[in-house]
């Protein structure tokens, strides 16, 4: 929420597929686009992690565009490590 207390986006966490219970997941984060280079996404990110602490998870993955770099930027700034690279080459 911003200072006038409305909403800027959204996290959507919860247990990874896997059969591990420690394993969670980011399934989705939306900063609105006019808000976005104000910290919301890091402040999201946060807290993400400190609620997935708080309820078992012992790490937290995401996947992210290629082509989104300011996210690319941000989780990385977090500590995230890239774990695989999905290519793809258009043939026209």
């Amino acid at each position: 929420m911003n200072e006038a207390g409305a909403a800027v986006g959204y996290l959507w966490i919860g247990q990874d597929v896997s059969a591990d219970p420690g394993a969670w997941w980011v399934w989705d984060v939306v900063i609105n686009r006019d808000q976005r280079g104000q910290g919301f996404g890091k402040a999201a990110m946060l807290l993400g992690e400190e609620y997935a602490r708080s309820h078992g998870a012992n790490s937290l993955g995401l996947s992210v565009f290629g082509f989104n770099t300011s996210a690319q930027g941000l989780y990385n700034s977090l500590g995230y490590e890239t774990t695989s690279v999905k290519m793809l080459k258009t043939l026209i």
